[in-house]
């Protein structure tokens, strides 16, 4: 199996592979470098990376947003040099891609100065957040009356208003229709996130905890990379939770 990491980023390959407890070897092609990672019986066991070999090849490789992958089944590993779980590795490397981004120079433009000091936080967030992710157009955080909190677009030209009023009209019929699902299947069903695709954008929505507000962010469906737009979001997720006015 071949494929372009537009289509399907590293984290969601990973995941994809382990949830399926495949064996198998896959070859990572970006910028002129080759990862090749090996799976069995559910975990990613060993990674390689030009001379470099294990936990840390998986973090870097997590940053790459193009690039082709191909995948040969049931090829064993040459030897194991991961020992954590695949949803360790997952987690570790969004908690790092977090720490970088906190780490790089941020600036408030001054017209903004005298706006409340925490709305002005998040707004900050977002737009830090889109700039992690690939194909960015704009991104809101609003309460399920459809106000919002904060918001952002790349170059300020989308109503932001107007896409946080249709996501919380969207977001309510997914949850009615998950909740009536639930009491068929007498279970407890949660909602990671939610993803409507149109002729040329992908729209993912991700409940902040407690479920009060939501993340929406919007990206260009043909430059957008699903992977990267599911793990930069849930990363600046509980950024934006700490964030939120008491």
């Amino acid at each position: 199996m071949k494929g372009d990491l537009r289509d399907m980023g590293i984290a969601d390959l990973i995941q994809h592979n382990c949830q399926d407890r495949k064996t198998a070897q896959v070859s990572i092609v970006h910028s002129g470098r080759q990862a090749v990672l090996f799976f069995q019986d559910g975990d990613v066991v060993h990674a390689s990376l030009d001379d470099k070999a294990g936990e840390e090849v998986i973090y870097e490789i997590l940053k790459w947003e193009d690039g082709t992958f191909e995948m040969e089944n049931n090829v064993e590993p040459p030897g194991r040099t991961i020992q954590k779980n695949w949803s360790s590795l997952l987690l570790e490397g969004a908690r790092r891609l977090d720490e970088n981004a906190s780490n790089a120079p941020q600036s408030v433009p001054e017209e903004r100065m005298e706006v409340n000091p925490m709305a002005t936080n998040m707004d900050a967030i977002l737009k830090e957040m889109g700039g992690e992710i690939t194909g960015y157009i704009a991104s809101v955080v609003a309460g399920m009356d459809g106000i919002n909190i904060a918001s952002h677009s790349k170059g300020g030209k989308v109503d932001t208003e107007a896409i946080s009023a249709q996501m919380t009209m969207l977001f309510k019929l997914v949850d009615t229709a998950t909740a009536k699902l639930a009491e068929v299947q007498e279970q407890t069903i949660e909602i990671e996130d939610n993803l409507l695709t149109t002729e040329g954008a992908y729209v993912l929505m991700r409940y902040l905890p407690g479920k009060q507000y939501y993340v929406g962010v919007v990206t260009d469906k043909k430059s957008g990379n699903l992977g990267n737009l599911r793990l930069i979001s849930r990363v600046y997720c509980d950024r934006l939770a700490k964030a939120m006015p008491r």
